[in-house]
């Protein structure tokens, strides 16, 4: 069935195998780091004194009632192996595989989704990378000028975390943060890929390598990715292109393209005849194939078809005689999308989006430790967000391989770590393995 051995071992790497350091041993460092995503420990201090408070937990991490546990300077310290190696990715790899297994993945639905995290640092940090000033000082120096205050990602950076971002999404202060975009199977809510990149990263561009690591992993367990699912933020044309192109079926709510006037024709009034190329208004004139602007088409309606149309004061806009409609080379991609949406089964797979791939870093803010990013830079921070998916993925996996049905997340959480325990527990020889110095 596998132990903490095999499941570690890719951690292995990260360790000098020169006896020049501090002893360490990836395993306990890793079942560590699993401690702090189930039971919620944001801080690396509240960490490490809960280790060496609970008789449970040094049991599950192999330290004897007498032994000093690894302190925060230690927990620290690994996590910054971990990230500069990488290897934890190779462990979320190695679980997805063993959930396959399990039959908990298809790969027939996918869900991807970005949440905001909360960054280890603060607006009042921000020091202009031009000028060299904090944000204070030039918000008071705009205020003596008369100037409109702007502080932007582009010239403002934090003081300690320069990964961190200034952003805001609906529901959401303005503040500093990351931006965690995960990729969910339907079938029992796995995590197949998490990645975590700066904030002010688009949806669109932010998905595409989860997406690609999603699929790699489901082609390793002989799986396809099938329908990606996603809001309405990823209603791009581009973006439904290249999942096409990465083999797979986008379906994501869409946004009406409104009209520049407060009433009058948007652009899908407008019929898209693509065997002629051309559109055809709401009056049945046609708007004939145009130059290209950039990687848009103009279809132009002249001024003589628009001058005695009788829908001319709801189509034109202010002082324009003639009517332009941009096409863009990908729009035909979401057409399809949006086509896909108005079936019986895009619309109940939209409805299913949010069950799918919202309840698991929804728990993992809450009670994962996630609702902080305590330590700094992008590697880091995606150490804590990798972790958290293993621990999630784990949660779904071991009821199933133990046998012993989850009746809710806290309240499993103790025999669910020791299934956790039995499952991997295994002796297993290891060198004294070292940390970098």
């Amino acid at each position: 069935m596998g132990n903490w051995g095999d499941l570690c071992a890719p951690l292995r790497s990260c360790f000098s195998q020169e006896k020049n350091g501090r002893p360490s041993d990836p395993v306990v460092y890793f079942k560590i780091f699993l401690v702090g995503c189930y039971e919620g420990i944001t801080f690396d201090t509240d960490l490490a004194e809960r280790i060496a408070d609970s008789l449970a937990i040094r049991e599950f991490i192999g330290y004897g009632p007498c032994e000093q546990t690894p302190d925060h300077s230690s927990i620290s310290r690994v996590r910054a192996q971990f990230a500069s190696a990488g290897s934890v990715e190779k462990i979320l790899e190695d679980v997805v595989s063993r959930c396959a297994a399990a039959g908990l993945v298809d790969g027939s639905v996918v869900a991807a989704d970005s949440v905001l995290l909360c960054a280890n640092a603060g607006l009042s940090s921000l020091v202009s990378t031009k000028t060299g000033v904090s944000v204070r000082e030039h918000l008071a120096e705009c205020r003596e000028s008369g100037q409109r205050p702007k502080v932007s990602n582009h010239e403002f950076r934090p003081v300690g975390d320069e990964d961190a971002r200034i952003a805001k999404k609906r529901g959401t202060p303005t503040g500093m943060y990351y931006k965690a975009t995960h990729v969910t199977d339907s079938k029992s809510q796995v995590i197949l890929s998490a990645v975590l990149t700066k904030a002010d990263v688009g949806e669109c561009e932010a998905a595409k390598v989860p997406l690609e690591q999603a699929k790699m992993r489901l082609k390793t367990s002989s799986l396809a990715l099938g329908m990606v699912v996603a809001d309405a933020g990823y209603d791009d044309g581009k973006f439904h292109r290249w999942v096409e192109e990465l083999e797979a079926t986008p379906l994501t709510n869409y946004q009406e393209v409104k009209s520049p006037k407060s009433e009058g024709y948007a652009k899908s009034d407008f019929t898209y005849d693509a065997t002629n190329d051309q559109y055809v208004c709401p009056a049945g004139k046609i708007l004939a194939r145009g130059r290209r602007e950039g990687d848009r088409i103009l279809y132009v309606a002249e001024e003589h078809d628009c001058l005695n149309c009788p829908f001319r004061q709801l189509c034109l806009e202010k002082r324009k005689r003639r009517r332009i409609v941009k096409r863009t080379d990908d729009e035909l991609a979401r057409e399809r999308n949006i086509a896909r949406c108005h079936t019986d089964e895009g619309r109940e797979k939209l409805k299913q989006r949010k069950i799918i791939v919202e309840p698991p870093f929804a728990h993992m803010k809450r009670h994962g430790g996630l609702d902080l990013i305590n330590c700094w830079t992008e590697e880091r921070a995606q150490v804590k967000v990798t972790v958290s998916a293993i621990a999630w993925n784990l949660l779904k996996l071991i009821p199933i391989l133990a046998k012993t049905p989850a009746k809710g997340h806290l309240r499993a959480l103790k025999g669910l770590l020791q299934s956790i325990f039995d499952y991997f527990s295994a002796s297993w020889p290891s060198p004294a393995l070292t940390i970098n110095q």
